[in-house]
Order: structure tokens, then C-alpha cells, then sequence
């Protein structure tokens, strides 16, 4: 099985999702401008995924993990289904993101 574009799929699917937000958050400028980052953030991975770069899957990584960090904090604090999905998904991606076959997925795409 192919990983690459399943976890190519997750850092698409969580940067239209804080991009959401931060247009759901337009009136908060700050707000919303932290959403944007981070969703440029995330599109950037995407595209370092795409085109195989080793040191953009270890930064990668490391959101993916205070994607999760963050995920559990806020279902602790109130448990909603945006909630849910955002811990849902970083930990799967971060177990997808981490495994040996995904690495070498990307070592050896040149």
C-alpha cells in the first residue's frame, strides 16, 4: 500500500480546515490570521511530501504532533466532533508519518 497519499491526503484535509476556520474567524483579524498561517503551514508540508523531501516529512512530523497535542487538549476541554476528527486524524497520520514504510516510500522516490 501506497502511504503517500494518504498522509498527502491528511496535511490537504487539516490545511482546508484551519484555512476554514480562519475564515470563519474573519472578524477576529489576529485571529484569523494564525488560522491562515497555520494553514499555510500545513500546505506547505503537503507540497514537501509531494516532491519527496526528507527533511519536510521530519518537520511534518513534528506538526502532526502538536496537531495531536493540541487535538487531545481540546476535546479535554470541550469534546466536539471537529474535536474528535482533528485528534482522530493526527494520530493516525502521526503513526502513518512515523512508519518505516512511508520513509522509505519517500527516500527512495527520486
Amino acid at each position: 500500500m501506497r502511504l503517500k497519499p494518504v498522509v498527502s491526503l491528511f496535511f490537504f484535509l487539516m490545511g482546508i480546515y484551519f484555512a476554514g476556520m480562519g475564515v470563519l474567524s474573519s472578524s477576529e483579524r489576529s485571529t484569523a490570521l494564525g488560522f491562515f498561517i497555520i494553514a499555510l503551514i500545513h500546505f506547505l508540508i503537503l507540497l514537501g511530501i509531494l516532491l519527496s523531501r526528507e527533511i519536510v516529512v521530519q518537520i511534518g512530523t513534528y506538526i502532526t504532533l502538536l496537531d495531536l497535542i493540541f487535538g487531545i487538549l481540546w476535546v479535554l476541554v470541550s469534546f466536539e466532533p471537529a474535536s474528535a476528527s482533528l485528534t482522530f486524524l493526527a494520530a493516525i497520520c502521526l503513526v502513518l508519518i512515523t512508519s518505516d514504510e512511508f520513509k522509505n516510500e519517500i527516500k527512495f522516490a527520486y
